[in-house]
């Protein structure tokens, strides 16, 4: 007995077969660093450095709201991570593609390690679910639709920008 499909399981299969391709697709591309950073100033304060790092964004689409993490290395070892002060009242470079933050460091900090965590794109589930909508795939096979939209997900990837940086020893060696 030979087996047959109808019209609609067909543009169900399609649909399914088109969101598994794209979801690998987004999955796989890559972006290069979207942050450049660079030390703008230091300054010594006693047993403190004041450290002007500036922020500059490379990929206008990156949002920069995930938690981000700085680490240091005194003498020669790097220390545990620990969490950056606030950006200010935003989120990194939510309103312009440059912004400078002064970190206070022990004045026995070599360099430091910012590890920023940022999402690139639109949501997925939102486009799947518009896809659905959009070619009447959502109304005539809800309970699919449903179990297809629960595997989305609802964030686009996090990723992360890793970036080291030797702190100078004094102002005059700052590029």
């Amino acid at each position: 007995m030979k087996a047959t499909t109808s019209p609609n399981q067909r543009g169900a299969l399609l649909c399914l077969t088109i969101i598994t391709v794209g979801s690998i697709v987004v999955a796989a591309s890559r972006i290069g660093s979207a942050v450049d950073v660079r030390i703008a100033n230091v300054v010594a304060l006693g047993t403190r450095r004041f450290v002007a790092v500036e922020f500059r964004s490379r990929n206008p689409a990156a949002r920069f709201h995930e938690p981000h993490r700085v680490q240091l290395r005194v003498a020669g070892r790097w220390q545990p991570p620990m969490d950056p002060p606030e950006f200010g009242k935003t989120d990194l470079l939510a309103e312009t593609n440059r912004q400078r933050v002064v970190f206070s460091f022990p004045a026995e900090a070599e360099a430091c390690r910012f590890s920023l965590g940022y999402r690139v794109g639109p949501r997925p589930y939102c486009q799947a679910y518009f896809f659905l909508e959009r070619h009447g795939l959502f109304q005539k096979f809800p309970k699919l639709s449903r179990a297809v939209l629960k595997r989305v997900p609802d964030q686009p990837r996090l990723r992360r920008a890793e970036c080291e940086l030797i702190i100078p020893k004094s102002p005059g060696e700052v590029d």
